[in-house]
């Protein structure tokens, strides 16, 4: 995978964690051992058919499982883009954006609380074993810019885009905003995609592909505004 061209800034992470995050990260960590004793007592492949029932059953649960687990899952990697495209046909395009919005908020919470915990350590060696560097960001341009760089490049994945952002130092609610913005681009594209295919509308089609088009277009050009207003800033000057 091709590095994206990132800024690069030295600061200072607090090791210090909230307890409200150390249980979320306990819970993660419970979550991911449980899932290697599945996988070491049922043996890969039944594990995956495993999986496979489950998505299945997820698929006709009610819509507030089905959004509950989402939230979760998307903490690890599980493509985004298939709980986008199966929401649609199930819930509806509407009511399937209303529920995503809150999904993202959750995701993007967790997420940045349990990026600040003791798994951070864990969690860089992980991103950054994916080809990505993890800059530690201090001025809010640079935020801003790695931030916009990698929610919009394409080929890294959803997770590591959320732990690298989240591990790089940038604010919480900057995190949040931007990148609960940013993904409901592509989410109503993919619903609005799904919905479409499964009812055989071409012209839904059609509009979903030119939005996802579009969209991928506004967010390279916000992109290109950040880089160019960060060039103008010049080098940070150095602390006394």
């Amino acid at each position: 995978m091709s590095q994206p061209d990132l800024p690069s800034r030295s600061t200072t992470i607090s090791e210090a964690s909230r307890p409200s995050r150390r249980h979320a990260s306990l819970a993660l960590l419970c979550v991911v051992v449980a899932g290697l004793g599945l996988v070491g007592t049922l043996g890969l492949d039944e594990t995956l058919a495993l999986a496979g029932r489950v998505w299945a059953w997820l698929q006709r649960a009610p819509a507030p499982v089905f959004f509950g687990v989402m939230a979760v899952a998307l903490m690890a990697p599980v493509p985004a883009t298939v709980f986008y495209f199966t929401a649609g046909p199930i819930y509806g395009v509407t009511a399937s954006l209303l529920w995503i919005v809150p999904v993202l908020v959750v995701n993007s919470l967790l997420v940045h609380a349990i990026g600040d915990s003791f798994l951070r350590p864990r969690l860089e060696a992980m991103v950054e074993g994916r080809g990505v560097r993890i800059p530690r960001l201090e001025r809010v341009s640079d935020q801003m810019l790695f931030l916009s760089v990698m929610r919009v490049t394409p080929g890294i994945p959803y997770f590591v885009q959320s732990w690298a952002v989240v591990l790089a130092g940038i604010d919480r609610t900057r995190f949040v905003l931007v990148s609960v913005g940013v993904q409901m681009v592509y989410a109503t594209g993919f619903v609005v995609l799904g919905r479409s295919a499964f009812e055989g509308q071409a012209g839904g089609v059609v509009f979903a592909v030119a939005f996802l088009a579009v969209g991928g277009m506004a967010a390279r050009w916000v992109q290109l505004q950040l880089r160019l207003r960060r060039e103008r800033e010049g080098p940070e000057a150095p602390s006394a």
